[in-house]
């Protein structure tokens, strides 16, 4: 206890007077964070995903969440979910569904409730085979950083403590758990991982968790320093609407790769390959003053004389296309897919240029789409005013061969995003 509350107090994770939602598969992990939570005094609700993944084991699961919140009068909120049918339609792994459709419920709840923050059950020994699956997978620095006790609202207070130490505690306490029968499978990485090397590096390495979760706090403050450097050596490159060659050629190789990669991430919702930051690379110091790459999303990157530019291949359209609501509508020609998901209750989301909210009850028309904009589209805003999309994109400094190519979400009679 004393342990995971100084690594509490050390990030300040779990505001003392706000409500927080406890994520409860009623595995062992989360029967600890849910005793913590509840023996320490924090305002607490649960909640609960059934993936129906294994039929009678997962209704123990929430028959044990169940019971333990009712005896402890905490709120608990219950979902579930055809997973395996959700991977299938949208050609992802039955990992990666669980998670998506996991974490849709718990921000859902949070919305509803009111919590201040979204509490998981991750610990070291989770960290440690994070770090070693992004080692295998060439993640590069920012793998190897490992998952961070806070990630926008989701908040991780045992990191700081083994699996092993989290079964003594419940053994000692007498708190009951359930054990989910696929940990014992060797079908994915992780779990091979779990079973087959961790324990040979621990032969040579015995506390090999607690020194990875060390060594990925110290690696997550030098990536953010790193980060913040590359940065500020893309802002002193920037001349009006490219980079100059020059300066960013005459950054460090590493800050060179870093600030390349964060220029993309202003145009592209996911980061791109190293071949393609080693080709931006091979621009700044191309004796071509009209050299060129393509990129992904349609994108090229131009060298304009002495300056690198980011613009849209002009060649690339896109049809106006009806957006399925909910569920995932291709743009395959920007290379962008659309999610829409319905919540009864709106939930307020932080806006970014790739994740928004709109007030679907107040739309009468039976169908949304996404297109290119019109002569005379505008949006209106909060203050009851409505403004050009032009005057937006010259506002915005977005170049004109760019404008045709940026989505509009929309009804027959109005623009909505």
């Amino acid at each position: 206890m004393k342990k995971v509350l100084d690594f509490v107090q050390r990030f300040d994770l779990l505001p003392r007077y706000e409500l927080l939602l406890a994520a409860a598969s009623g595995g062992m992990d989360s029967m600890c964070l849910l005793d913590f939570l509840y023996e320490n005094g924090y305002r607490v609700c649960a909640a609960h995903y059934n993936h129906q993944l294994r039929g009678q084991e997962a209704d123990m699961d929430e028959d044990l969440v169940r019971a333990w919140c009712a005896a402890r009068r905490i709120p608990l909120c219950v979902g579930t979910g055809d997973v395996a049918a959700y991977a299938g339609e949208n050609g992802l792994t039955i990992e990666e569904a669980a998670r998506k459709l996991r974490y849709d419920f718990l921000n859902s709840v949070a919305g509803q409730t009111g919590a201040a923050r979204i509490v998981t059950a991750h610990h070291a020994n989770d960290n440690a085979e994070t770090v070693l699956l992004h080692l295998l997978r060439g993640s590069g620095l920012h793998g190897l950083t490992g998952i961070p006790p806070k990630r926008g609202r989701v908040v991780r207070p045992l990191l700081s403590v083994t699996r092993g130490q989290i079964e003594a505690f419940l053994r000692g306490e007498g708190i009951a758990w359930v054990e989910d029968s696929t940990n014992a499978s060797d079908d994915c990485r992780r779990n091979r991982l779990r079973h087959r090397v961790i324990p040979l590096l621990k032969a040579e390495a015995p506390m090999l968790a607690e020194r990875l979760t060390a060594q990925s706090a110290l690696l997550r403050s030098e990536d953010a320093y790193l980060d913040e450097m590359a940065s500020q050596c893309l802002a002193r490159a920037e001349q009006g609407s490219g980079w100059s060659c020059a300066a960013l050629s005459a950054a460090p190789a590493v800050l060179q790769r870093r600030a390349l990669r964060l220029l993309l991430r202003r145009f592209l919702p996911q980061d791109v390959a190293s071949a393609h930051i080693e080709a931006l690379r091979g621009l700044l110091v191309s004796a071509s003053p009209s050299a060129r790459v393509s990129l992904p999303g349609g994108l090229l990157a131009e060298r304009r004389y002495e300056l690198l530019t980011i613009v849209r291949s002009r060649a690339v359209t896109f049809p106006k296309t009806v957006l399925t609501v909910p569920g995932r509508t291709a743009i395959p020609e920007l290379g962008l897919t659309v999610t829409a998901e319905l919540q009864e209750n709106f939930v307020f989301y932080k806006n970014t240029p790739f994740h928004f909210a709109v007030k679907y009850d107040m739309i009468t028309q039976s169908t949304i789409e996404i297109r290119p904009r019109r002569r005379g589209d505008a949006l209106l805003l909060e203050n009851g005013h409505t403004r050009s999309l032009k005057e937006l994109f010259i506002d915005r400094k977005l170049p004109r061969s760019e404008r045709e190519l940026v989505p509009i979400l929309a009804t027959e009679l109005a623009v909505l995003a």
